[in-house]
C-alpha cells in the first residue's frame, strides 16, 4: 500500500500512549533491525542516502516523533523529550526487540531522547551512534518557553507553489545551503505533503516544532549519568551549536567522541556517506578504544 506523497509505502500507525500513535516506518534491508530516529523537523523518511547505508546491512526501523511526519499532534500537547523517550521504549516494544540487543542511530533530538530511553530503562541500547545529541549541562539548559529557537520556528514559512520551489529556496540559504542535493532532495520529497489547492505544505507544522523545542528542557546530562550504553558520538565542528554532542560524552562511560571538520549540525545531510560509514562501523562491533576522540577532515 502506498501513502498519499510519492509512492511512499504507508506506515504502520503503533499506539505508544493513551491516544498517541507514532508512524513507523520499514526502510528497507534484510538484516537484524536497526532503530534510526530523526532530528526535530525532520522525519524518518527524510534521509534517503543517510539511511540507504544503513539498511546495506540492517532492516532499518525509524518512527516519526510526535507532530513529525505522518505521526499526528497528541491532543495533550506533551512534547517533554522524557515522554518522547518513553514514546521510543514503546516502538522498541512494538518490534519484539529484546533488552541489549537494539542497535541505533540517532540525530540530535533524535540521538538524544534514544539515550534518554536507555536511561529510563538500562540495559536496552547494546550499540549506538548519536550525531549531535541534543543533552545539556544541567546549569545550562533552557528553561521552559526560553529556548530562542521557540520564536525561529513559530514565523517559518509553510506553504510553497510546489516541492520545486522549496527546494530552490531552502538550497540557497542556511542551514540546508550545504547539504548533499540528493539529501536535500530526499528532505523535500518526504518532508512535505501535498494540498487540495495543489501546493506543499510542511508536514511538521511549525507550532508543532516550536512545542517540541520547548520540550527539551529535560534532556539533562544528569539523567544520563552511569549509563553503560556504548555510543559513539558525532559532532560538527562548523556552523554549529558549540556544546552539542560534547556534555553526553562526558557522562557516558562506554562512548568515543568524533568530530568532523567541515561538517555543521546537519552532517547526515551534509555527508550522508562518511557519517553513515561511522555510525556502520559502531552499530556492527568493530573494534575501538573507549573514551577516545578523533577528528575527521571532510573535504
Amino acid at each position: 500500500m502506498s501513502g498519499p506523497d510519492g509512492g511512499i509505502p504507508a506506515p504502520d500507525m503503533v499506539g505508544v500512549a493513551d491516544g498517541v500513535e507514532l508512524a513507523l516506518h520499514c526502510l528497507g534491508g534484510a538484516g537484524p533491525p536497526l532503530l534510526f530516529v530523526h532530528a526535530t523537523g525532520f522525519n524518518g523518511c527524510s534521509y534517503g542516502p543517510f539511511t540507504d547505508r544503513l539498511a546495506e546491512h540492517f532492516t532499518v526501523w525509524a518512527p516519526d516523533l510526535r507532530a513529525h511526519g505522518w505521526s499526528p499532534p497528541p491532543a495533550g500537547r506533551d512534547f517533554l523529550w522524557t515522554t518522547l523517550a518513553r514514546d521510543l521504549l514503546s516502538i522498541i516494544d512494538h518490534l519484539g526487540i529484546a533488552p541489549g540487543e537494539l542497535d541505533c542511530v540517532g540525530h540530535s533530538i533524535g540521538a538524544a531522547t534514544l539515550l534518554l530511553a536507555d536511561a529510563q530503562r538500562p540495559g536496552t541500547i547494546r550499540r549506538m551512534y548519536g550525531y549531535e545529541p541534543v543533552v545539556w549541562r544541567a546549569p545550562e539548559v533552557f528553561g521552559p518557553g526560553e529556548n530562542p529557537l521557540i520564536a525561529v520556528t513559530t514565523n517559518r514559512r509553510e506553504v510553497f507553489s510546489s516541492r520545486g520551489e522549496a527546494f530552490e529556496r531552502f538550497a540557497s540559504r542556511p542551514p540546508f545551503g550545504g547539504v548533499r542535493a540528493d539529501a536535500l532532495h530526499s528532505y523535500i520529497t518526504n518532508g512535505f505533503e501535498d494540498l487540495p489547492d495543489g501546493t506543499v505544505r510542511l508536514r511538521c507544522r511549525a507550532a508543532d516544532e516550536a512545542a517540541t523545542y520547548d520540550g527539551e528542557w529535560t534532556s539533562t546530562t544528569t539523567r544520563l549519568a552511569g549509563s553503560e550504553t556504548d555510543v559513539v558520538i558525532g559532532k560538527g565542528l562548523e556552523m554549529t551549536f558549540e556544546d552539542i554532542g560534547v556534555p553526553a560524552h562526558e557522562v557516558l562511560a562506554n562512548s568515543r567522541l568524533i568530530t568532523y571538520s567541515g561538517l555543521g549540525h546537519f552532517g547526515p545531510f551534509e555527508a550522508p556517506d562518511v557519517v553513515a560509514a561511522d555510525a556502520l562501523a559502531t552499530v556492527l562491533g568493530q573494534p575501538r578504544v573507549d573514551r577516545q576522540s578523533e577528528t575527521n577532515s571532510i573535504k
